[in-house]
């Protein structure tokens, strides 16, 4: 199951379609998605969130949380919809895009990709890439 709640004015346009995808992922790496639950948040939220859990004092798009064991996913992910609306301007994506990518990078994360490296950044973007292009041809 994969859950979604609001708690600022954002929205998916296409939750079916990202959970769809999700899933996909998550199989084609062996795993499959008992629970995930994704937090659309404020700055000043995940900004508490990163602080509190990390001890980062500053705003990021994405923060995740992974209760897994085995091949069965459990985890939350907090998304700042506000961050990711920056981001897209300064990657010059869509904000669609870059909410997909982020929803995507929580899930790769609890899959074992990690972006501490350059080497696993490159990495983690590369396989963003691939499944954003799979949203992008696929439910589109």
């Amino acid at each position: 199951m994969i859950h979604f709640t609001y708690n600022t004015d954002f929205s998916l346009e296409h939750e079916l379609a990202i959970t769809d995808l999700l899933n996909t992922v998550a199989v084609s790496k062996g795993k499959s998605i008992n629970k995930f639950f994704f937090h659309f948040v404020s700055e000043a939220k995940i900004q508490k969130v990163n602080n509190d859990h990390l001890a980062h004092d500053f705003v990021t798009d994405v923060i995740t949380f992974d209760y897994s064991e085995g091949n069965e996913i459990n985890a939350e992910a907090f998304v700042c919809p506000a961050e990711a609306f920056k981001n897209a301007k300064k990657h010059k994506q869509s904000f669609e895009n870059e909410i997909v990518r982020v929803v995507l990078h929580a899930l790769l994360h609890v899959l074992g990709y990690d972006d501490k490296t350059e080497k696993s950044r490159k990495e983690m973007r590369e396989q963003e890439d691939c499944f954003l292009a799979v949203f992008n041809k696929k439910y589109k």
